[in-house]
């Protein structure tokens, strides 16, 4: 590998899943990545183009593509052959608690001088704890880190001292935990630049496609998205990044919205060189009218025509729509309802009624709407089994509400494996009904080596039993895919095979708490045995996971524009001096 000054490592889950038999089920499905969550954060992308605009160099490297991708790939060897100034690692999101851990100690083992650096949204929530593992020495704070990380990593690189750093938690020379004050919170999220082609460069740079890769199906199906803002407006229980887990553990009192001719810009970058559809992250509305209409309008000056998927918080009205299909090619719309039931949704921090959305769907489709996504979620506050169930016959009768129209595509996955720490319940349980089965990150590590999703699920809610999540759960699977095959979504074979995987996952859960019952060293041998078979039960469970695609368009443009790219990446290999380069930090500017 080329020497970088920091190389962003991106974890799989479980780190050694590939000798471990685990029953993931259906905690991927409504997701690009597989049970193992192999796509890295955006931030990794902000993060590296933010630092080598400032003079350093940076690789991104994907062990749990490479691992996914390549069974014999050897990880230690891998780390062993790097030599990085420093090594950062992501823990965005809980998921991610024991492989990250467990790659900072490989980082560790073969490189014990070199610093080991954590980031994202539970790394900064479990950021004391972090830093007392022996293998790790610093975690940056907070949904904007890459000027604190820059500076971080000028003051490894040069013996500096580290403690007028904000955002920084770190080990003194006496053991004891130093936590900086968090300072850096920009009021806007202007600073980066959302630039995929720093992905591409990498690519041609470091003669190395596969590590850069955001999930092992990428090259099949290059999605990628775009981001509003930092932070959220909105309050939803069990949401990690609601604006109360913002405020509360990240240091952020406002949401940062992006400037909407910077957000244009990105889109205008992505559309030049990647294909597929691009997917707005957090809903835009939450800026008001005039971003809205500056965003939108600004979609149409560039004639964007890469088909665009937007989520929305909530469901838009008729004239929003109407806005949409006057500006835009190709559109489709993302509403997660969680439930169809008016009084759990309100409990969950959803206030909208179901003849709201039921309405919203219909107006989207009159203004061209290409696909409404629409998704429900098991184990959220004061739901139960029967509420569970009777999703189904809603969603059916929405179906026959917009006459079938096939452009509807329905979703229901569990909450799982875990509740969000940070979010309000995991911050209050026993207000929203909950009980926690994990508490500190090292009791999560090691939820999440147990041998199904049942007994890996953080929490057990009040409203129904883990045993009565799962089986409704599943349950609700069968009716969701008897209903696509009814309106013709599915065709027969595809939903037979789906009814087929749903009955198998639930048999092997069933087999699994049977394993459960004997003793330890018996019952590792039993789940080793049984480790083929679950590992073709853990991807496209509840739903054929080729559903969530939206189609791409190849044209001469991209040809053009990534050869250009690529002569350009040559000649700044050939003659560094020509890079720009901002030398703010490299000067020690603060």
């Amino acid at each position: 590998m080329s020497k970088a000054d920091l190389v962003l490592l991106h974890a799989p889950s479980v780190y050694d899943f590939r000798e471990t038999s685990i029953m993931y089920g259906p905690v991927s499905d409504l997701v690009p990545s597989s049970p193992i969550f192999e796509m890295y954060p955006l931030g990794f992308t902000t993060m590296a183009e933010y630092m080598e605009r400032h003079g350093l160099t940076v690789r991104i490297v994907n062990l749990a593509v490479l691992m996914l991708s390549r069974p014999k790939f050897d990880v230690e060897k891998a780390i062993r052959e790097m030599d990085p100034a420093v090594f950062g690692i992501d823990l965005h999101w809980a998921p991610h608690a024991h492989g990250s851990v467990e790659i900072a100690k490989l980082c560790k083992k073969y490189h014990p001088t070199t610093p080991v650096v954590f980031g994202g949204l539970t790394a900064s929530y479990f950021h004391e704890e972090l830093v007392s593992y022996p293998w790790i020495d610093y975690v940056v704070r907070g949904d904007s880190t890459e000027e604190p990380f820059t500076r971080l990593i000028y003051a490894l690189k040069r013996g500096g001292s580290v403690t007028d750093i904000p955002n920084v938690t770190y080990k003194g020379l006496d053991g004891s935990v130093i936590v900086n004050d968090m300072d850096c919170v920009p009021d806007t999220f202007d600073h980066v630049k959302l630039d995929y082609s720093f992905s591409m460069r990498s690519v041609i740079r470091d003669r190395d496609m596969m590590s850069a890769l955001p999930f092992k199906g990428w090259l099949s199906y290059p999605v990628s998205a775009s981001l509003v803002c930092r932070g959220c407006t909105k309050t939803c229980a069990t949401c990690g990044g609601s604006a109360v887990a913002f405020r509360n553990h990240f240091g952020r009192k406002r949401v940062a919205f992006r400037d909407p001719e910077l957000l244009v810009r990105d889109i205008g970058h992505i559309a030049r060189h990647i294909p597929g559809p691009v997917f707005v992250l957090n809903d835009f509305r939450q800026a008001g009218d005039d971003y809205v209409h500056a965003f939108i309008s600004g979609l149409r000056r560039i004639d964007f025509k890469n088909p665009i998927g937007f989520e929305f918080f909530s469901p838009p009205e008729e004239e929003f729509y109407e806005f949409l299909d006057d500006n835009l090619n190709d559109y489709s719309v993302e509403v997660s309802a969680e439930s169809h039931d008016d009084a759990v949704r309100k409990a969950f921090g959803k206030p909208y009624t179901w003849d709201v959305l039921s309405d919203s769907v219909e107006a989207a489709f009159r203004h061209n709407c290409k696909r409404f996504d629409l998704y429900f979620m098991t184990g959220i506050p004061t739901q139960t089994a029967q509420s569970v169930r009777d999703t189904v016959p809603a969603v059916r009768e929405l179906y026959a509400r917009v006459n079938d129209d096939k452009r509807l595509l329905a979703f229901i996955g569990p909450m799982a494996p875990f509740l969000d720490p940070g979010s309000m319940v995991f911050d209050d349980p026993d207000r929203y009904g909950y009980k926690l089965r994990a508490h500190t990150l090292e009791e999560h590590r090691q939820l999440l080596l147990e041998p199904s999703w049942k007994h890996i699920l953080n929490y057990e809610p009040d409203g129904m039993t883990r045993d009565e999540m799962v089986d409704s759960t599943y349950e609700a699977a069968l009716g969701f895919n008897a209903i696509k095959a009814e309106v013709g979504i599915a065709d027969a074979k595809t939903a037979r095979q789906t009814e087929e995987r749903i009955g198998q996952a639930r048999k092997a859960m069933v087999r699994i708490d049977a394993i459960m019952t004997h003793p330890a060293d018996e019952r590792t041998t039993l789940l080793a045995e049984y480790k083929h078979e679950l590992d073709q039960l853990n991807e496209s469970t509840v739903c054929e996971k080729t559903e969530l695609n939206w189609p791409a368009n190849v044209n001469w443009r991209h040809f053009v524009y990534n050869m250009a790219l690529w002569f350009r990446v040559n000649y700044e290999t050939l003659f560094p001096g020509s890079r720009k380069i901002d030398r703010r930090f490299m000067e020690g500017e603060q």
